[in-house]
């Protein structure tokens, strides 16, 4: 996956490049690591004198935060590192409790869920996200039980 962005800072247009886990800025490489084990979280600091950048990778998506709004969506930055601990742990349930109940298919699933559950995490909505959990196990072991049944 291949971003990039133009940014001008005191009259100087400076190139900001994200390829994989490398950031290029102005031709200079910078390996990223992400914060997660799950999914891959990156939250990394570019200044150019008084413009803050911030490069936000969350999964698949990507986008630049300029003094404190992202290009791509125009919504306003929020640090990645306000995700909870207990996310990470209710995605890997549901990793694992899909892989038990349903082989490929259900760690599959698994991981879209836990994706999720990151999204909707980074929007705060813990209730929402405690009742997505309990919805997706549910789902999660009815489609187990009705592969065992359609299987017997």
């Amino acid at each position: 996956m291949k971003k990039q962005w133009t940014v001008t800072a005191d009259g100087v247009n400076h190139t900001i490049e994200y390829k994989g886990r490398n950031l290029l800025v102005d031709g200079q490489k910078y390996p990223l690591k992400s914060s997660n084990w799950f999914i891959q979280l990156i939250d990394y600091a570019i200044n150019f004198g008084d413009t803050q950048c911030r490069l936000v990778v969350m999964g698949n998506k990507v986008d630049l935060a300029v003094n404190g709004r992202f290009l791509g969506s125009g919504e306003p930055y929020q640090p990645i590192s306000s995700i909870p601990v207990y996310v990470s742990v209710l995605a890997g349930i549901s990793c694992v409790l899909g892989f038990l109940m349903n082989s490929w298919l259900g760690l599959c699933l698994g991981i879209l869920i836990g994706v999720m559950y990151f999204n909707i995490a980074l929007k705060k909505k813990t209730g929402v996200l405690i009742v997505a959990f309990i919805v997706a196990t549910i789902l999660q072991i009815a489609l187990g039980i009705g592969i065992a049944f359609l299987l017997a």
